[in-house]
């Protein structure tokens, strides 16, 4: 304990019992019994509150990272949506094209016998 060897302990512990003699030692063993397991407490409680605002760090970094994930996988599916709605609405257009041509060439050969039936009429 603190690089302390046993020999050094019981100088110590002597000097202690010399210094407060046999009426105040009892009282300020207890005193500092307190004392350090209030410090005890007091450090374990900063390294579990260290510790948490570690993982809550950590938890931030994994959600900001699958926030990120998410946001590109988003982007990528509305591109491919758009792509293939783009492709879907071209071939409808194309579609629409090609009926109205066909409207056309049905109509126009009508429209040119009417006319034609028209100016037999006046002459």
């Amino acid at each position: 304990m603190f690089g302390i060897g046993f020999f050094e302990f019981i100088i110590i512990a002597i000097v202690i019992v010399i210094f407060l003699g046999p009426d105040k030692l009892p009282e300020t063993i207890i005193k500092v019994i307190k004392t350090l397991k209030a410090l005890k407490k007091t450090v374990n409680e900063a390294k579990s509150a260290i510790e948490e605002e570690l993982n809550i760090e950590e938890l931030k970094e994994e959600s900001r990272k699958y926030r990120a994930l998410l946001e590109k996988d988003a982007k990528n599916a509305i591109k491919s949506f758009s792509l293939e709605e783009f492709k879907e609405l071209k071939e409808s257009t194309e579609e629409v094209n090609s009926v109205i041509n066909e409207l056309k060439n049905k109509t126009t050969p009508k429209i040119k016998s009417d006319k034609t039936d028209e100016e037999q009429k006046s002459v």
